[in-house]
């Protein structure tokens, strides 16, 4: 695939902007494609290749809802940091993110779920400060979950997302996460990548940064939610997200015309 023109010259435009230059990406459904089981997610090697090339040229950052050690892994990029768990973990210092210790309610609210939803397609999949329960086997399984867990324990919160709804503790969220992002960096221009509800508010704080910013969706389908679309600057394909990371590292590497 060839990248639309226009966006690549905003992309040359942008490496030329002002510096330092953060990338700050999702995971799933960004850097990795979308699969039927969250497990079996990879991060493609040529993705994971322009991802270590960029590193050496700007901040890059990866912004998920997975916890710290599972991003890390499915990323092992040298010179990327992780702000994951949707805004409750980093791999670096920060007193920007919420302090969490919910733990056992999201056990207790967990093992109620498995119980109602014990016969049916439900996947459950347990991270370190939340729980995501995806329906992508069995949409019709979207309205009685959300009233399963309409009620949650105080200091809990329910995320939606592309045939998943999860449970983790208030606060935090991928705008809050690019905020420790931002103040870690300074960055003069921003480019942000994403393709799901939860990364809308990451394209809010980026706008609001009052750095030159650069907002792209990336399209996966009819899943994508209008909301992301409509946020963003640009749409891009998937399977096209290597392309953008490595003509940055390109425009990055030539000096701008005399």
């Amino acid at each position: 695939m060839t990248l639309d023109a226009a966006l690549a010259q905003r992309l040359r435009e942008l490496a030329r902007g002002p510096a330092p230059l953060l990338v700050a990406s999702d995971l799933d459904g960004t850097l990795a494609p979308i699969v039927q089981r969250p497990e079996d997610a990879r991060v493609p090697p040529a993705t994971l290749t322009a991802l270590e090339r960029l590193a050496t040229v700007a901040h890059v950052a990866i912004v998920t809802g997975r916890d710290l050690a599972t991003a890390a892994a499915l990323a092992p990029v040298p010179g990327v940091e992780f702000v994951a768990s949707h805004g409750h973990e980093a791999s670096f210092a920060t007193s920007t993110l919420p302090a969490t210790g919910l733990s056992e309610l999201i056990e207790e609210v967990t093992g109620d779920i498995e119980t109602r939803f014990a016969d049916t397609a439900l996947g459950v999949e347990r991270k370190a400060r939340s729980v995501a329960f995806h329906y992508r086997a069995d949409p019709s399984l979207a309205a009685p979950l959300r009233e399963a867990l309409r009620e949650l324990p105080e200091g809990l919160r329910l995320q939606p997302g592309r045939l998943v709804l999860e449970v983790l503790p208030a606060g935090g969220g991928k705008g809050t996460a690019l905020g420790a992002l931002i103040e870690r960096f300074l960055p003069g221009s921003l480019l942000v990548l994403g393709d799901d509800l939860t990364d809308v508010a990451m394209f809010e704080g980026a706008r609001a940064s009052g750095g030159r910013v650069l907002v792209l969706a990336i399209e996966g389908g009819t899943e994508t939610p209008a909301e992301v679309v409509a946020a963003a600057d640009a749409v891009v394909d998937q399977g096209q997200v290597d392309e953008v990371l490595a003509l940055l590292v390109e425009a990055l590497a030539d000096p701008p015309p005399a």
